[in-house]
């Protein structure tokens, strides 16, 4: 017998048990969702892991490439690179860290913000030329379900 806590359920809320095939269907229909939103952008010479990047510091506000690289669930070299093409296309700029003199903070630009405000606009815009196209018990399902699903979003 070791000296550590037998595993615990996970804590449900009241309400059936979740059909696997729901989840799967969820969890399927939200990657591929994601992944559709994600190439939405004002320019399509921007990959989706920079424009998510200028997102979060849109979102965020300045942040180190450290930071950065633990948010998106990169390797810090892999942020680098990123960071790098960023700023040569003037969407952010590397200033110091006004505490600890090792770091730089990476911001975004004015021209940045421009791109990403432009990005969130045609993703949009897409997202409702599909809604659009669905039948109406379809478009009222996801209306329920939009909150249900950004609660899920915010759970750890």
């Amino acid at each position: 017998m070791s000296g550590l806590p037998a595993p615990t359920a996970p804590v449900r809320a009241a309400g059936p048990a979740p059909n696997p095939d729901t989840i799967n269907t969820l969890r399927a229909a939200v990657l591929v969702l994601g992944r559709r939103l994600r190439y939405q952008t004002a320019d399509g010479d921007i990959s989706a892991t920079e424009g998510a990047v200028l997102g979060r510091l849109c979102r965020e506000g300045a942040l180190t490439p450290g930071d950065l690289a633990r948010g998106e669930h990169v390797q810090p070299p892999s942020m680098s690179r990123i960071i790098e093409r960023l700023e040569q296309r003037g969407l952010v700029t590397r200033r110091p860290h006004p505490e600890d003199r090792r770091q730089v903070l990476i911001e975004r630009t004015p021209e940045g913000v421009a791109f990403a405000e432009r990005s969130t606009a045609v993703r949009t815009e897409w997202l409702t030329r599909q809604f659009d196209r669905l039948s109406p018990p379809d478009q009222q399902a996801l209306t329920r379900a939009a909150d249900a699903l950004r609660r899920l979003s915010t759970l750890s």
